[in-house]
């Protein structure tokens, strides 16, 4: 590894029109692997998740929420008014030397600024322009909001997430919105490699709703072909068994997947149960996919004759996948964890030291990195202004006094 390199993104600038969730974890994966992210952001404001806690008792003015420290890392932050013509302005000179552009506003609302594609297009051909929007710049629904529940909502999920017979349930995390957001960097990476040998930029459009159906191409594939409606299974997989979460002696949990053959045969010995092996029922992994409640029966028996981590290690010695059920502090402690290097500590000047979440693909040569934790409002204003485009102190001042940054 070059310890001079910042990155294989190193040189490639990003002009960051974003906020909330999905659009600034896109821009934080490209910042992650060197890109130069310049997020712009409403002088004395803002992205309004700043204000969402927790905060550290070192900032009592609640200025650095943890929504916003959590995917903001290695980022510039640039105030700009775009509703005065000289904050448009700046950045359409940006824009000539920009790679990417990022915004996660419902479809017009950068048009109505002056900085749409179509804009920013004639100034830098090159620019590719990337949206993420709850449906898409098209079709009948671009002008709906969308939340992380609402794609997961629509978009079939959360039909399909729940115990059976029960409500449905999203899932715990915000895939609606980190999904898109790394369907939106990808995309955004293909796209960049065809203006290399065109030299011609476009726009991404990267609808939550669109990537929430991507994500259940099996219940797709289900309904296409034999007309199923995939429904809740719990924790359990509709067409092979076992798989599912057990309850153990210490009244924690663990997850169990023993459907391939040999995987099968290890834990019925593993349990003690040759006598499963001799039920024809279950010679097959339709079968025993057919019989899951016995299965889950019979599995929630053994387990809850032991202690979690005495049933993950003995699974483990007969190889059938199994995994203890984390809470976050558990993850805290994983030995795996810190050998990959998924929990890494940062120091910012109001939150203090925080462990943020790693980068999780690793590059042998030129690994990403988290350079920096997530800027101070406007910290990098006077740096852009003065190293990108040139202007002097007297410029800058002026800007300021003019509340334009």
């Amino acid at each position: 590894m070059d310890p001079n390199c910042l990155g294989p993104l190193e040189n490639i600038q990003v002009l960051d029109f974003t906020l909330m969730l999905a659009g600034p974890f896109t821009t934080m994966m490209l910042g992650d692997y060197g890109a130069e992210i310049i997020k712009i952001e409403p002088p004395g404001t803002g992205d309004p998740t700043r204000k969402i806690g927790p905060f550290s008792v070192q900032d009592p003015e609640h200025q650095a929420g943890g929504f916003f420290l959590s995917i903001s890392r290695n980022k510039k932050s640039l105030t700009v008014d775009l509703k005065q013509p000289k904050g448009v302005r700046i950045i359409k000179e940006l824009t000539k030397n920009a790679d990417v552009v990022v915004e996660n506003f419902r479809p017009g609302v950068m048009e109505r600024l002056g900085l749409g594609f179509g804009a920013l297009s004639e100034i830098n051909p090159k620019i590719v322009y990337t949206s993420i929007s709850g449906f898409g710049h098209t079709g009948p629904y671009r002008d709906r909001p969308s939340f992380d529940i609402i794609a997961q909502a629509m978009g079939g999920v959360m039909a399909m997430t729940g115990p059976k017979g029960g409500p449905p349930c999203k899932v715990g995390p915000g895939i609606g919105d980190i999904w898109a957001a790394a369907i939106g960097a990808y995309a955004t990476m293909v796209a960049l490699y065809e203006t290399q040998k065109t030299g011609q930029g476009q726009h991404v459009d990267c609808a939550m709703y669109d990537t929430m159906l991507y994500m259940i191409e099996r219940a797709i594939m289900m309904y296409s072909m034999a007309g199923i409606v995939s429904g809740r299974h719990g924790n359990a997989h509709p067409l092979y068994a076992p798989y599912d979460c057990y309850q153990t002696k210490d009244q924690k949990y663990v997850v169990i997947a023993g459907h391939w053959e040999k995987q099968w045969k290890n834990l019925c010995q593993a349990m003690g149960r040759s006598d499963l092996l001799e039920d024809t029922r279950l010679e097959t992994m339709g079968g025993r996919a057919d019989h899951a409640d016995y299965l889950r029966s019979a599995i929630s028996e053994w387990t809850m004759s032991m202690r979690r981590n005495d049933v993950v290690d003995l699974l483990i010695q007969w190889d059938v996948p199994v995994a203890p059920v984390n809470a976050v502090d558990d993850i805290f402690t994983c030995p795996q964890v810190a050998d990959r290097d998924m929990l890494v500590e940062t120091e910012h000047p109001m939150a203090g030291l925080l462990k943020l979440v790693g980068i999780p693909a690793k590059l042998s040569r030129t690994p990403g990195r988290i350079m920096s934790s997530a800027p101070l409002l406007g910290e990098h204003t006077t740096d852009i202004l003065t190293r990108l485009l040139g202007y002097v102190d007297e410029q800058i001042q002026a800007l300021k006094r003019e509340h334009v940054i």
